[in-house]
């Protein structure tokens, strides 16, 4: 394959992914709407607002999508139910461990982090908006589509696996491929970062006390490591399908 290819062979699977990231920040928009209700403040018309955060995001994808696309081919991190769809090539049976794993951790990852928040509840400050449980479920579900898509792409494929091709080039270039030791890193510091860029969105809700910051960092974090195990174990489309899961609890029955 030569260089021209290989770019093309990555960039029509990164605008794939793209386009449903954008998808995924368009759905999350009714949510996002209701958290932060000063959005409907701007000058312009909110369905331009919308469209145009869409857009933004799937530019800014496109890139992260390639990169992490060409870094992940040479560490064995990969989509690879998308790339046989996108390239037309057989599709390898879909593993019934893999695809069981993600329904248990997306299922019990949901309702854990339920109970992680109502323990958190008794020290918590003061909302300073509506609590989550006022927003419309419709818009509750959309909001699952931002984060099994949008957000995998994100913090699994551009931020795992940039992490983990730095960690291999830095501590370990002498081996073919990372060892478990750096794809393990790796995976927690992604869900770290994953929690922590959730603060600004906990900013518009609370003030950010050490209690706020903590579950906050917590609650976002702690099933971003089983995330991170299954996209390296299977491939970025048993992560998304656990983080659907696990959303679509959060939001549907724990209301959050």
């Amino acid at each position: 394959m030569s260089a021209n290819t290989a770019k093309n062979h990555y960039f029509r699977l990164a605008l794939f992914w793209a386009f449903l990231g954008s998808l995924g920040s368009l759905a999350v928009f009714p949510y996002a709407l209701s958290l932060n209700p000063a959005v409907s403040q701007l000058p312009a018309p909110l369905p331009v607002v919308a469209i145009a955060s869409a857009l933004q995001t799937g530019i800014f994808l496109i890139l992260f999508c390639w990169i992490g696309l060409r870094l992940g081919n040479s560490i064995g991190l990969d989509t690879p139910i998308a790339r046989a769809l996108v390239y037309r090539q057989p599709l390898a049976p879909i593993s019934k461990s893999a695809l069981n794993t993600a329904l248990i951790v997306g299922c019990i990852g949901g309702i854990v982090l339920i109970g992680l928040s109502l323990a958190f509840q008794p020290w918590m400050p003061p909302m300073a908006t509506p609590t989550t449980l006022e927003i419309d479920l419709w818009k509750r579900i959309l909001a699952s589509f931002y984060g099994g898509i949008t957000e995998e792409l994100l913090l699994r494929l551009f931020g795992m696996t940039l992490m983990a091709w730095l960690l291999w080039k830095i501590f370990e270039r002498d081996k073919p491929q990372p060892s478990t030791l750096i794809f393990w890193l790796a995976i927690v510091a992604a869900a770290i970062l994953f929690g922590v860029g959730h603060l600004p969105a906990a900013a518009n809700v609370w003030a950010l006390t050490p209690i706020v910051i903590l579950r906050t960092i917590t609650l976002n974090a702690v099933l971003g490591i089983p995330f991170g195990f299954l996209y390296w174990r299977w491939g970025l489309e048993y992560a998304m399908l656990s983080h659907f899961l696990a959303d679509l609890v959060l939001h549907g029955i724990g209301g959050s």
